[in-house]
C-alpha cells in the first residue's frame, strides 16, 4: 500500500484518513455490538429478539444520517460531515459502555450507528476530486476495507477484554478520538470541493440504470446484518467457547482487509465479473456458517469469505454508484447507502424472530438466500452504460 499511496498527495490525503474513519465508524461503532453481544446480553438480559430490535434500532438511526448527510456535505463541507461522524461515534460508544440497562443500551447504540452513515458518504466527494482517475478504484476500495480493519482491531480487543465488555467499548472510544481528529483534520474544508450543478429529486436518484444498483444494496444488506449481528451468538449457542468464537469474528474482519485488493480486480475483470464472484463468495460464507456452525475449520473459511467478499461487494457498490451518479457522488453513495440501510434493518429483526422460531441454521440459510438473489443485479456489462444523464 506505502507504494500506492506515494503515487500523489490526495492518495495519501485521502485513504489513510479515510480507511481511519470507516474502521472506527463501522469496524467498532457499528459492528462492535455483535462482536460484544453475548456478555452485554448476559449482564442486560437481553433476549435474542431484543437484540435483533435494538440492531435494526441502529439502522434507522444510520439510515437517518444518510439524509443529513447529503446537506451537512453539499451545504457545509465534507469536513463537518466527518467530524459529526467521530462525535457521535464517540458518544454512541462511551453510552453503551457504560449503559446499565438495556433501554440505555439501545440508546447508545442508535447514536454510534448515526456516525457510520456520517462517515462514508463525504469520502466518494473526496475521492472524486482528490485523487487521479487511474487510481480511484484503488483508493475506494481500500477506503471500504476500513470496515475490515476496525474489525480486526475490535476483535483482539475484545478476546483480551474477556467478560470486561464494557472496558472493550472505553478502549474503541479512545481509539476513535484519536481517529477523528486525524480525519477532521485532513478533511477538506468548505469550498474545496465544488459540485456540477444537479437537481436532487427523486427521479435522480431512482431511475433505469441505478434500480439495479440500489435492489443489490437491499439484497446485500439482508443478507450480511445476519452474520454481523448474529454470527457470534450462533456460536456460542453451538457450544463454541467464547474466545474462539471471537476469533472467527476477528478473522472475517482481517480477511475483509483483502478486500482493498477488489479495485485492481475489478480493473482486470471488469466490475460486472468481480461483482458476481463476490456475491456467490458472499452466500457461501452464509451457507457454511449456517450449516457447519460447529465445525470451527470451515467456520473459519467461512468467516474468510464472507469478510473478503462483503467489503469487496461494498466497494463494487462504491464504484458503481460514482459512475451511475456522477454529478454529485456524495448524494449517490448516500442513496446506495440508504437502499443498503433498509436491508440491515429489516435483516436482524426478522432473523431475531426467525431464531426464536426455528433457531439460526434456519435464519443463516434465509440469509444466504436474500444474498444469492443480488445475483440478478449487476452491474451492466459496458462501463459506457453506467452514468446518469444529466
Amino acid at each position: 500500500m506505502a507504494s500506492a499511496l506515494s503515487t500523489g498527495p490526495g492518495l495519501a490525503r485521502t485513504v489513510l484518513p479515510g480507511a481511519a474513519m470507516i474502521a472506527v465508524t463501522f469496524g467498532l461503532a457499528r459492528y462492535g455490538y455483535g462482536l460484544l453481544l453475548p456478555e452485554m446480553q448476559s449482564d442486560l438480559r437481553i433476549t435474542a429478539n431484543m437484540a435483533g430490535l435494538i440492531s435494526s434500532g441502529a439502522y434507522f438511526s444510520y439510515l437517518a444520517a444518510n439524509f443529513l448527510v447529503v446537506w451537512l456535505t453539499v451545504r457545509r463541507s465534507p469536513q463537518w460531515a466527518v467530524g459529526a461522524a467521530a462525535g457521535l461515534a464517540i458518544v454512541g460508544m462511551a453510552v453503551v459502555g457504560t449503559a446499565e440497562s438495556a433501554p440505555m443500551l439501545a440508546i447508545g447504540v442508535l447514536i454510534a450507528g448515526a456516525a457510520a452513515g456520517l462517515a462514508f458518504p463525504p469520502y466518494a466527494d473526496i475521492v472524486e476530486h482528490q485523487v487521479p482517475r487511474a487510481r480511484r478504484a484503488f483508493a475506494w476500495s481500500t477506503i471500504s476495507s476500513g470496515t475490515g480493519w476496525g474489525v480486526a482491531i475490535a476483535g483482539p480487543i475484545a478476546i483480551v477484554a474477556g467478560d470486561r465488555w464494557r472496558f472493550a467499548w472505553l478502549v474503541f472510544v479512545a481509539l476513535a478520538v484519536g481517529v477523528g481528529v486525524l480525519a477532521v483534520l485532513r478533511a477538506p474544508a468548505r469550498g474545496v470541493i465544488r459540485h456540477r450543478p444537479v437537481q436532487l429529486n427523486w427521479s435522480w436518484f431512482v431511475c433505469p440504470r441505478s434500480g439495479p444498483l440500489l435492489g443489490s444494496a437491499v439484497l446485500i444488506g439482508l443478507g450480511s446484518s445476519v452474520w454481523w449481528a448474529f454470527s457470534v451468538d450462533a456460536l456460542r449457542e453451538a457450544g463454541v467457547a467464547g474466545t474462539p468464537a471471537r476469533i472467527v469474528y476477528t478473522v472475517a474482519g482481517a480477511a475483509s482487509i483483502l478486500a482493498s485488493l477488489s479495485g485492481t480486480v475489478f480493473d482486470r475483470l471488469g466490475l460486472r465479473a468481480g461483482y458476481l464472484g463476490c456475491v456467490v463468495l458472499l452466500t457461501a460464507a452464509l451457507v457454511l456458517l449456517g450449516t457447519a456452525t460447529t465445525n470451527l475449520p470451515l467456520v473459519l473459511i467461512a468467516a474468510v469469505l464472507f469478510g473478503t467478499s462483503y467489503n469487496a461487494v461494498v466497494a463494487a457498490h462504491g464504484i458503481w454508484s460514482a459512475r451511475v451518479f456522477a454529478e454529485r457522488p456524495s448524494a449517490g453513495l448516500a442513496a446506495i447507502n440508504t437502499a443498503l440501510t433498509i436491508g440491515t434493518i429489516i435483516g436482524p429483526t426478522a432473523a431475531g424472530a426467525l431464531i426464536d422460531l426455528a433457531g439460526y441454521h434456519t435464519a443463516l440459510i434465509a440469509a444466504a438466500v436474500c444474498a444469492v438473489l443480488a445475483l440478478a443485479c449487476s452491474p451492466p456489462a459496458r462501463r459506457s452504460r453506467n452514468s446518469v444523464p444529466r
